[in-house]
């Protein structure tokens, strides 16, 4: 019984090095700010320096990967019974074409449309 006591003196009791004083605090504040303020400088640099122009890059690379693949003509139709298939009509439209359809990139079952639709 007594060690079971003594387990909940320890368990509420205030420890001396627990509590700090206020002079203290205020100097872990302030090393606190002075390392906040450095973190935010690198990380400013960075985001400038890096992240900025790595965007740039992915952009131009993207942009010009397209006007590249812009320039070729479709392939030719080849009709596989595995592709295109459609068991039950789209609910939009007339039911065959796909809610972001491209009628330069995509094919309905049975081919392309013409250019002029």
């Amino acid at each position: 019984m007594a060690s079971i006591s003594r387990i909940f003196t320890r368990m509420f009791q205030r420890r001396s090095f627990a509590t700090a004083s206020a002079s203290s605090l205020g100097g872990e504040m302030l090393a606190e700010e002075v390392h906040a303020a450095g973190t935010t400088k690198t990380w400013k640099l960075i985001s400038l320096f890096v992240a900025a122009p790595g965007i740039a890059f992915c952009i131009y690379n993207a942009v010009s990967r397209e006007m590249e693949h812009s320039g070729h003509e479709r392939a030719d139709f080849k009709e596989f019974s595995h592709l295109r298939i459609r068991t039950k009509p789209f609910p939009w439209g007339d039911g065959n074409h796909s809610l972001f359809h491209n009628p330069h990139a995509n094919a309905l079952p049975e081919g392309f449309e013409e250019e002029g639709h």
